[in-house]
């Protein structure tokens, strides 16, 4: 029992380290309401795990969603504890039954499915208990082990239908082991078996229970159904024919196998391949044909019990071809993890009798469970796996309609009704299941809102056109075909930004909820894969939270949007708790993919101020605290990541108030790397906008601050230390006792000499840089590469603009961005390099005369640089553009009067 418990324990903590942390979709997410509420599941109603689940929900252990998660990571530990056991009587050696046992506990699909809430890992425990006890009775004749292990199997049978392919097999092995002793321990073994049974009481208890909810007139579907305490079948009229229905609902399959389906299981066999590769490496396969022969020389009764039940569940799984083929397979599973175990006891033995250092191995056991368990565990961890609640989180504070209904495929709806459930919000919603176009027909009808909260799955193919589909943040709105859509009332207007391809019609925040709404039309087609990015920035420009996120659902049901399109925009503004409540500045940018990297369509889109209500709670905090006069540092967040010479490092420092500041305070960095101070940065409010004489006594704020790396050091770190400085412009404490960091900071490669091949010009722009050359090039688009030369270093991060211009001076074509698509912003050039910068524009206008204008503009306040030139672009080329290609031309350095050079757009 020692060895069993230590192989539990450590496979409960390798389940525990990786276990799902709260709100989880499906099935997951059923079984994490519903136990708690008594509910109805999809069949066959699994009674057993409804009853301990609901037991179990009472712990007083974080949230119910994490209570039932841990319920699995339990029961697959016992399954571990158990599946060792088995190997110790069978093979009578303690350390290697520890050994083994780890064969299903790193088996990828156990781990996983005891990880969230799920019954399968409960039902390995019963199972393997029911084996492991047929096994002791085969060997001592006891009658309480055969006794236990009917009343497992009964409990597995109340727990999921797989047990049932099962019960045969065991009860002809324990018959069969002991034939005479089995006939007379018949009545308690029968009894044990059929005990548990009397569970599925549960289901028509439960069934007339629910019948209280009424049925909703519109669409004749009861209530517990919408609010997800019964599943999508359940009809408030009962019956016994309801009954067996709902218990049996896998009859039918079984039906089918025994009239000849087995014959097409047989010849499906090969759809299950990825699966086992997928579980177990091919390499280790003859390990498990060892131990499969050894198991059927030592045991035979046994070992056809073993695959009798592993092939018939094989088959079964391959014959319905629907659910969760790698869940149902685990008992397949754990028998061929069974041989591989036994498979590595022969080995042991064979090497030890042969005289051969034990140390050597155990050492390759070692590697392989070490092996087996990078294969399982590197891509199973959920442990921070936290998408479908934030989602649902952030759509169930929508401004949603009283009695809205959302319709979806039933699983994508499930969290919602754990949130209802299990949390009580917006208990009103309705949730509509199948996504069908009758089934939200009759709802529109009835005058209410309708929300697509999820893809179709191939339901009704014709839904998106039966409908108008408006996108709703991350819902789709449906209205009548007839319908008009109008932006919500209450909205700010928003300035106009030309080059998007998408108008941006009004915009509000609410306070309480941190929610922004934009609503916004179609200028032109645009692809459905766009994507829109918020940013929060304080008075002083700095960006304190960005969230980028798709401008459609997932399931927009067309490629792209059509010009006169509607839609809104909704996202939850997430940001830091300990963000002070002042006003923000809002900020939209607009982004597309291409070829994997992203790229900004046109200039941010200032949409005004906004103040937000503070979080409560407070965000990550340090276990150390460190105090200077008035203030302490309860938190700072660094990144880890190498920098370059001059690249922004960001720093973010949580304070609080141990006393009323009484006086704005202000805060410098110290850069020290191992010789010393490298560096003090200007001094800066703890928080722009935010004077720490507002502060009061336990307040905590959370600055986020950015510097240069130092520019003349690389392969070597320096740590920040913070500095507070009085309102007098002295320190008021020289140091901190902390140090942020280490950054490390690693140079690159530096250009000295212009390429061969380069077109050379000289055109300086004000005392930072001289454009040196530039190189041409034809293809789908121009491809122009500038070099430019530094000249002096700053700490300014300008933007390089190209414009294609017209004979009428107007802009047909531009690209603007930092230098080297990003990769070399102007604030980390060093004097004397030359800096490569590729620009690429399109060619897709009218034949004519273009001019290529160069220049270079501070992005914050749109002001360019003086060119080397009349004016504030250097006119680098004129090109002649024919359709289907283009032609060069010189050109002097002072363009006609006709043409004019255009500044960017504000």
């Amino acid at each position: 029992m020692l060895i069993a418990s230590i192989s539990g324990g450590l496979a409960f903590w390798i389940y525990f380290r990786s276990l799902a942390p709260g709100l989880l979709s499906y099935d997951f997410a059923e079984f994490q309401y519903l136990p708690a509420k008594l509910g109805l599941p999809h069949p066959n109603g699994f009674p057993f795990y409804m009853l301990l689940g609901w037991l179990w929900s009472k712990l007083p252990i974080g949230t119910l969603a994490f209570r039932m998660n841990l319920l699995s990571a339990l029961c697959g530990g016992a399954a571990t504890a158990a599946f060792a056991l088995l190997l110790e009587k069978l093979t009578g050696q303690d350390w290697l039954a520890l050994a083994g046992s780890f064969f299903l506990a790193f088996l990828p699909a156990f781990h996983f499915y005891s990880t969230g809430a799920e019954r399968y890992a409960l039902l390995m425990f019963l199972l393997l208990t029911s084996f492991l006890s047929g096994l002791c009775w085969g060997r001592n004749g006891r009658v309480k082990h055969l006794v236990l292990g009917s009343l497992a199997m009964g409990l597995a049978l109340a727990t999921h239908p797989v047990a049932f392919l099962a019960l045969p097999f065991w009860l002809l092995y324990s018959a069969f082991s002991r034939p005479r002793s089995f006939l007379q321990a018949l009545l308690p073994t029968i009894g044990a078996l059929l005990l548990p049974l009397a569970l599925y009481l549960y289901i028509p208890w439960r069934w007339i229970a629910l019948a209280k909810y009424p049925t909703l007139p519109a669409i004749g579907v009861s209530e517990a159904v919408v609010r997800g305490l019964a599943f999508v079948w359940y009809a408030p009229k009962f019956s016994l024919k309801v009954l067996w229905d709902y218990v049996a609902g896998l009859r039918g399959f079984g039906f089918g196998m025994v009239r000849g389906g087995w014959k097409e299981a047989i010849s499906s066999l090969g759809d299950t391949q990825e699966l086992w590769f997928e579980q177990f490496p091919p390499p280790i396969w003859p390990l498990a044909l060892v131990g499969s022969i050894w198991l059927l020389r030592a045991n035979p009764k046994f070992w056809v019990s073993l695959v009798g039940f592993a092939g018939l569940d094989l088959l079964f799984t391959v014959y319905i071809k629907q659910g969760k083929p790698e869940a149902y397979l685990l008992p397949a599973f754990a028998l061929f993890a069974l041989w591989l175990a036994l498979g590595l006891a022969v080995f042991i033995g064979k090497w030890e009798k042969a005289g051969l250092p034990r140390w050597i191995s155990w050492g390759l056991v070692t590697l392989l469970l070490l092996g087996l368990y990078h294969h399982d565990a590197s891509g199973l961890s959920i442990s921070r796996f936290s998408n479908v609640e934030s989602w649902w989180r952030e759509v169930i504070h929508y401004p949603l309609e009283e009695r809205s209904a959302l319709i979806a495929h039933w699983g994508d709806l499930t969290p919602l009704w754990y949130l209802q459930q299990a949390e009580g919000l917006r208990p009103d919603l309705i949730g509509l299941f199948p996504p069908e176009s009758g089934l939200a027909s009759k709802w529109l009808s009835q005058g209410r809102a309708l929300y697509q909260a999820g893809p179709t799955h191939g339901f009704d193919h014709d839904f998106p056109t039966k409908f108008k589909l408006v996108p709703w943040g991350k819902l789709l709105r449906i209205f009548p075909p007839e319908a008009d859509f109008s932006c919500p009332a209450g909205l700010l207007p928003a300035p106009e930004v030309s080059e998007w391809p998408l108008a941006v019609k009004g915009w509000a925040v609410q306070e309480s909820h941190k929610l922004l709404e934009v609503c916004w039309e179609a200028r032109s087609n645009f692809p459905a894969d766009l994507y829109l990015s918020v940013r929060l920035l304080s008075p002083d420009g700095m960006i304190l939270y960005q969230k980028d996120e798709p401008l459609l659902p997932q399931w927009y049901p067309y490629p792209e949007v059509k010009a006169g399109e509607e839609g809104l925009f909704v996202t939850y503004l997430d940001a830091p708790p300990e963000l002070p409540p002042i006003g923000y500045r809002i900020e939209l940018a607009l982004f597309t993919i291409k070829g994997g990297r992203w790229e900004q369509i046109g200039f941010s889109h200032y949409l005004g101020e906004a103040r937000l209500a503070r979080s409560r709670g407070r965000g990550k905090t340090s276990p150390f605290a460190f105090q200077a006069g008035p203030f302490r540092v309860v938190g700072f967040e660094a990144s880890k990541e190498a920098v370059r010479p001059g690249d922004p490092v960001r720093l973010e420092v949580v304070w609080e108030a141990i006393a009323p500041p009484l006086a704005d305070y202000s805060v410098a960095f110290k850069l020290v790397d191992a010789r010393g101070t490298v560096k003090v940065t200007e001094p800066q409010p703890l928080f722009p906008g935010y004077p720490t004489a507002w502060w009061r006594k336990g307040e905590i704020v959370r600055g986020i601050y950015t510097f240069q790396a130092p520019r003349h050091i690389s392969g070597r770190a320096f740590w920040v230390e913070p500095v507070i400085l009085s309102p007098w412009g002295r320190e008021s404490w020289k140091w901190l006792p902390f140090y942020a960091g280490p950054f490390f900071v690693r140079d690159r490669p530096h250009l000295w000499r212009l390429p061969e091949g380069v077109t050379k010009v000289r055109c300086k722009f004000g005392e930072l840089a001289e454009l040196a050359g530039y190189t041409l090039e034809e293809g789908e688009e121009l491809k122009l590469t500038l070099y430019w030369k530094v000249l002096s270093e700053t700490d300014s991060s300008y933007h390089v603009f190209v414009h294609l211009i017209d004979e009428n001076g107007h802009i047909v074509a531009q690209h603007d961005g930092i230098p080297s698509g990003g990769a070399a912003p102007t604030s980390i050039w060093v004097e004397g390099e030359i800096i490569e910068d590729v620009h690429l524009l399109p060619v897709d206008v009218p034949p004519g005369k273009y001019t290529i204008l160069v220049g270079l503009y501070n992005p914050r306040t749109m002001e360019r640089l003086k060119a080397g030139v009349p004016g504030d672009a250097f006119p680098l080329k004129t090109i002649e553009l024919n359709g289907t290609g283009f032609s060069l031309a010189e050109l002097s350095l002072l363009l006609p009067a006709s043409v004019g050079i255009p500044s960017p757009p504000l």
